[in-house]
């Protein structure tokens, strides 16, 4: 069924390309890749772009129709896209369009509109073709120089300089850089299906430091030009006289006696936690005399569980608080030792000894 153009426009015509968009399968599988909400912003961006090109609007339709490819492919959004870049002009990203979508073999069944989409992209393509342009770059530059070549801005890869690039109609500028080298540039016009060819020659920036000379900089190197001096050197050279064992000897470090006395906090804390939970199952016993009836012995159990715990949890913090203890007074001991060797006193020898018991904590310093 064919729709004159005097009746597609409006709502109508929202209505014939939801109907043709619903058709294809890239449309009426919503659910396969994307979420259901992007797939409905696609459609309502495809028919707003389809209804901008429909109205000879491409400048407008295109940005629509982009992003509605990008949120879910249709061939009939690909086939509209690239006739509007062919007819801005833009006959590189358009012929590419139109290319992609003929790739992409029909079903065994194509509804009508489909069809005609093929058969306009088709017709697009092939007048399109022969009103594409070429341009060939050539860069002379040294073999070392690292040339970057741009079209319009947009970088050229390196592998395709010197080889004919189809290009839109129209002024080009082309550029090419290199690290130490001055920029070279220049436009270039071309009519439709002209074929050009550009040269350009990158010359060394006579304000650039010469080749190596960056990477041998980066390879010398104070430590190997010239031997630090020693620090006893360079007050010699002050004037000064320089004493080693003026330096204060490093304080040792608490850490692991706060670490024994977190250990023990924690100890005390399980300690009093278990005890009274312990206590308090006691008092809930049904017993007479220290007799509980059978029903009673699990409970029984958990308490002596609860007392068990409070035991250890006290054990615990006992030998972390002793610990600790212990170590504070060592690091002090050592370091009244150290400074005590550093004024030429001599350091006195320190032991400790630490038992832990079921029931006690012994802890004794000798000096």
């Amino acid at each position: 069924m064919t729709f004159p153009r005097r009746f597609l426009t409006g709502t109508a015509l929202a209505s014939v390309f939801s109907v043709c968009l619903a058709s294809v399968p890239g449309f009426a599988l919503a659910q396969d890749d994307t979420s259901a909400a992007e797939t409905a912003a696609a459609r309502s961006l495809a028919i707003d772009g389809l209804k901008l090109a429909q109205a000879g609007n491409c400048s407008e339709a295109i940005d629509k129709l982009e992003r509605s490819e990008k949120l879910r492919h249709s061939p009939i959004v690909l086939g509209k896209l690239g006739e509007c870049l062919v007819n801005l002009g833009r006959l590189v990203e358009g012929t590419e369009a139109l290319r992609r979508m003929l790739r992409e073999p029909l079903p065994p069944e194509p509804t009508p509109a489909l069809q005609q989409a093929y058969e306009r992209a088709q017709a697009a393509l092939d007048a399109s073709k022969p009103r594409l342009a070429g341009l060939t770059i050539k860069v002379k530059a040294p073999s070392d120089a690292k040339v970057a070549v741009t079209v319009d801005g947009e970088p050229v890869p390196p592998a395709v300089v010197g080889v004919e690039l189809p290009a839109d109609p129209g002024e080009h500028v082309i550029e090419a850089t290199a690290p130490g080298y001055l920029k070279a540039s220049t436009r270039a016009r071309m009519a439709p299906g002209e074929k050009s060819q550009v040269s350009l020659e990158l010359e060394r920036d006579p304000n650039a430091p010469p080749p190596g000379a960056e990477a041998d900089a980066e390879k010398a190197s104070p430590a190997t030009d010239q031997p630090p001096a020693s620090r006893a050197d360079s007050h010699a050279r002050e004037g000064m006289s320089f004493d080693s064992d003026a330096v204060p000897p490093e304080q040792p470090s608490n850490a692991p006696a706060y670490i024994a006395y977190g250990v023990g906090a924690v100890g005390l804390g399980m300690g009093i936690g278990f005890g009274l939970a312990a206590m308090s199952a006691k008092n809930d016993l049904d017993c007479k005399n220290d007799l509980c009836p059978p029903e009673e012995e699990d409970r029984l159990d958990s308490a002596k569980l609860k007392g068990t715990l409070s035991t250890i949890g006290f054990a615990v913090g006992g030998a972390g608080i002793a610990l600790g203890t212990i170590l504070v007074i060592s690091n002090s001991s050592s370091s009244e030792a150290s400074q005590g060797r550093h004024r030429g006193a001599k350091a006195p020898a320190i032991r400790y000894r630490a038992a832990i018991g079921p029931s006690q904590i012994k802890a004794a310093i000798d000096f």
